[in-house]
């Protein structure tokens, strides 16, 4: 089929338009990602269709790089491949992937790809750490697993993928938020074994407290302690009085870590690693092998 291409651009007001042949387009000052996808529906051709991380952000889920405003991410399209042709792939041009009409769904007038089929292009595509973090959320969100592992085994490009195999393991619904996301797979990718999400232990007055991950026989936790909800002189008060009592009252060892860890993981996956060790974990000689050349070259990043 012909390439439709269109790309965005500012104007002097700030407004983003999109450009492309034949398109004329009143502009609005500040288009979200959401309304500018919209719009292309509108403008562009049926078969194309709204895809990964805009369709994500449609259907609720923010897998926008870290520190990316939505007002400056270029909507994704993809548009169905005839067959024997190959991809194309431009920030100005659809790409061409294999598409079945069932992964294809119209959410407020917006052709777009249905969360099943968004999740694992997340997983197929965005970075590792990203990717998880993708996946993670759309399990959350009751997108099964086991679904996305079979639509997997019937595309191109998708089947028989190492990576993304290994993606679709690392997802978890636990996560609660893109930083545990993140740290889990660090923690996982150290060689360090994988810890359970959202380990519940019962409080001093029958309440449930929640240790973002952890290790239920050894009582060794990680908090990833996020700005939004970490933020603040009361956040910071609550969260030391319920470690404090978790250490005192079940023994649990817990490492906070904040947004640091994605830039010096390594002072933080040393920090678990001699808790483990102390609580009893005895992990082989390949795998201790395995954990310090990790430690050394995170390290060696981190200077």
């Amino acid at each position: 089929m012909d390439v439709f291409s269109l790309t965005w651009k500012r104007t002097a007001a700030g407004s983003l338009i999109p450009v492309g042949p034949g398109v004329y387009f009143s502009p609005v000052k500040g288009a979200s990602l959401a309304a500018r996808a919209t719009m292309l529906s509108e403008l562009l051709p049926r078969e194309v269709v709204i895809a990964r991380r805009t369709a994500a952000w449609i259907w609720g889920l923010d897998v926008l790089p870290p520190g990316v405003n939505e007002v400056d991410w270029p909507v994704d399209l993809i548009t169905p491949r005839e067959p024997d042709t190959a991809s194309c792939a431009s920030p100005v041009s659809p790409e061409d992937v294999e598409l079945p009409a069932e992964h294809v769904v119209e959410e407020s007038g917006v052709r777009l790809t249905s969360p099943a089929r968004t999740a694992l292009d997340c997983a197929r595509w965005l970075p590792r750490h990203e990717a998880v973090a993708a996946l993670d959320q759309f399990l959350r969100r009751e997108v099964d697993g086991g679904e996305l592992a079979a639509m997997a085994r019937t595309l191109p490009g998708y089947r028989g993928n190492k990576r993304l195999r290994q993606i679709l393991r690392l997802g978890d619904r636990g996560a609660a938020s893109p930083g545990e996301s993140w740290t889990r797979v660090a923690v996982m990718d150290a060689g360090l074994p994988r810890p359970e999400t959202q380990v519940p232990v019962m409080g001093p007055r029958g309440q449930w407290f929640y240790v973002d991950l952890g290790y239920r026989e050894f009582r060794v936790g990680l908090e990833y302690d996020g700005e939004r909800h970490h933020t603040g002189a009361e956040a910071r008060a609550h969260d030391t009085h319920r470690r404090r009592w978790l250490a005192k009252e079940e023994g649990w060892d817990i490492i906070p870590v904040t947004k640091n860890f994605l830039t010096r993981p390594a002072p933080y996956l040393e920090a678990l690693l001699t808790a483990l060790l102390q609580r009893g974990w005895k992990p082989d000689n390949a795998t201790m092998e395995h954990i310090a050349a990790r430690l050394t070259l995170l390290r060696r990043r981190a200077c």
